[in-house]
């Protein structure tokens, strides 16, 4: 569903009008449904990529929480009785584990998404290899489709793991909630890289009805289809006959 095709715009204006019908304390639980659908029109299947990384990334930042938690508890019962050293290794212990889950969930994470995109290119080019070596052996493509903005999702996702697991804030201890802030509809294709500390407020805090800021969000979005339409897509046109063609352009045209 791209941005600027009318079905999306029905269906920012049915949420709209629904957002501010609703009471503030489900306005987030109505954002997290819509970005569910929104991701669904991509195809159902995708659905399962993005909560791979929801569960795994809420998984190990519980984890990290909780023995954050667990630390802070123990060398405050034990104060007095702790030597600083014996402090300094409790600490040592309790950060090695808390790296153990930061890298299960960033190794498990990127994997994904270096095995879509990129397992055919380099089966391509071992393909290559086989070849120059003369070698009577072609490994099948896989063929993965690529889901929508998993580059997006991953990296901001990775973002919130290591803020967690160096204690820039604590993590979310609601699941939806935090499936909300990896789902979000209108930053998943096309960014940008939020923090989770930034999105926060603005997605769970509730929302009156407040005309100067309508407003002024209309106006950015209508700002926003004019760079696409009027300005991007005429370049696109250039840039595209260029690249279709590049033998037969060079110099001032590139």
């Amino acid at each position: 569903m791209l941005f600027t095709s009318y079905e999306f715009i029905l269906f920012v204006v049915v949420l709209f009008i629904l957002y501010y019908i609703i009471p503030k304390k489900f306005q987030w639980i109505l954002l997290l449904v819509a970005s569910y659908v929104f991701y669904s029109f991509a195809g159902v299947g995708y659905l399962a990529y993005i909560l791979a990384t929801t569960l795994s990334t809420y998984l190990a930042s519980r984890r990290i929480g909780l023995l954050q938690a667990k630390q802070a508890e123990y060398l405050k019962e034990n104060k007095e009785a702790l030597s600083r050293e014996e402090r300094k290794t409790i600490k040592s212990q309790i950060k090695k584990k808390q790296r153990l889950w930061l890298v299960f969930c960033m190794v498990f994470n990127f994997g994904i998404l270096a095995v879509i995109k990129y397992s055919d290119f380099t089966i391509l080019n071992i393909n290559s290899v086989f070849d120059l070596l003369r070698v009577n052996k072609e490994l099948p493509l896989l063929g993965f489709v690529l889901p929508l903005g998993i580059s997006f999702y991953t990296f901001q996702t990775m973002g919130y793991i290591i803020d967690v697991y160096r204690d820039k804030y604590p993590y979310e201890k609601n699941v939806f909630e935090l499936a909300l802030f990896i789902s979000f509809f209108p930053q998943l294709i096309q960014g940008p890289i939020s923090r989770f500390d930034d999105l926060k407020e603005s997605l769970f805090g509730g929302h009156s009805f407040d005309t100067n800021a309508i407003s002024f969000g209309l106006q950015r979005i209508l700002w926003g289809f004019f760079k696409k339409l009027v300005i991007a897509d005429r370049l696109l046109v250039g840039v595209n006959t260029i690249v279709r063609n590049p033998e037969d352009y060079q110099g001032i045209y590139v």
